[in-house]
């Protein structure tokens, strides 16, 4: 295994980070265009889309969006500093 400095550990973990909220963002503007086109197609058919009724959006988009508020959580809330000290401790080793 390479020796690594603490400014080369930092910066893998940065980039990971940063790589994670890329794809969060990125699956967030898909979720959301595909949500805007079919709210649009219902409400050209329908007339009226109404959200908070179970019944008249998609499971498809109630899971979907549960996954992404799942990962939004891990993402943004989650404090990293554990992980951190972990990494610092595999590396004092």
């Amino acid at each position: 295994m390479e020796n690594l400095t603490k400014t080369e550990v930092d910066y893998a973990m940065a980039k990971e980070r940063v790589n994670q909220i890329r794809k969060f963002y990125v699956s967030l503007a898909v979720f959301i265009i595909v949500f805007a086109i079919y709210s649009g197609r219902k409400y050209y058919k329908a007339g009226e889309v109404n959200y908070l009724d179970f019944n008249n959006v998609s499971v498809i988009f109630w899971i979907w969006g549960l996954i992404l508020a799942i990962r939004a959580v891990k993402i943004f809330f989650f404090n990293h500093d554990w992980e951190r000290k972990m990494m610092d401790r595999e590396l004092n080793k």
